[in-house]
């Protein structure tokens, strides 16, 4: 694979439960499989109020292993297909999972655009973790397929990912109305886009 931004390696070895992995500087990005749920739906369950006040609204049948073996499927075969970039993150020395982060809303031909998501765990942020994992992430997305322009949608109030992505070189666009139902209730987000000459 022709690597041509910085931030990033491909994984050489990869564990029995990775599809695909890349490598920063101290973590791991992982496609995983499904035989990984339990640990997946344990990250949820910790985080689950610590994530409420910023993520989509979901019901108590997601935060079970039998909903994450599904999600985690549907990640593979979207992965394969290339409708979709799951990577959840781990620190290289620790199997541990503590966030993911996602390329989603693929648009080839004229647009050649996506959208980013991601989220930590409660006590691994301000350690500049999402920072690093991120800006690897992106490099990769804009060298592998090629993207133009990758948009992220945040609520207002959430500084810290308005920092952050303001921090990787995204550009404030405006706001996006009633965009995602979060805690109850569907809400504006501000819009950010990052192009492939901005990296």
């Amino acid at each position: 694979m022709l690597m041509s931004r910085s931030g990033y390696s491909v994984a050489n070895k990869r564990a029995r439960y990775e599809m695909f992995a890349l490598e920063t500087e101290n973590l791991r990005l992982s496609v995983l499989r499904k035989s990984e749920a339990p640990r997946i739906a344990e990250y949820l369950i910790a985080n689950r109020d610590f994530h409420r006040k910023f993520s989509q609204t979901h019901t108590d049948d997601y935060f079970t292993v039998t909903t994450q073996r599904k999600y985690l499927a549907y990640d593979c075969n979207s992965f394969l297909e290339g409708s979709l970039v799951p990577f959840w993150i781990s620190l290289k020395d620790d199997p541990k999972v503590i966030g993911r982060l996602s390329f989603f809303n693929f648009a080839f031909g004229g647009m050649m655009s996506c959208a980013l998501g991601y989220h930590l765990d409660k006590d691994h942020t301000g350690k500049g973790y999402m920072t690093e994992a991120l800006r690897g992430a992106l490099a990769f997305v804009f060298d592998e397929y090629k993207m133009h322009r990758i948009e992220a949608f945040i609520l207002p109030e959430n500084s810290a990912s308005v920092n952050l992505v303001k921090r990787l070189g995204f550009h404030y666009e405006g706001q996006r109305k009633s965009y995602m139902h979060i805690n109850g209730m569907y809400r504006d987000h501000e819009s950010y886009y990052i192009l492939e000459d901005d990296m």
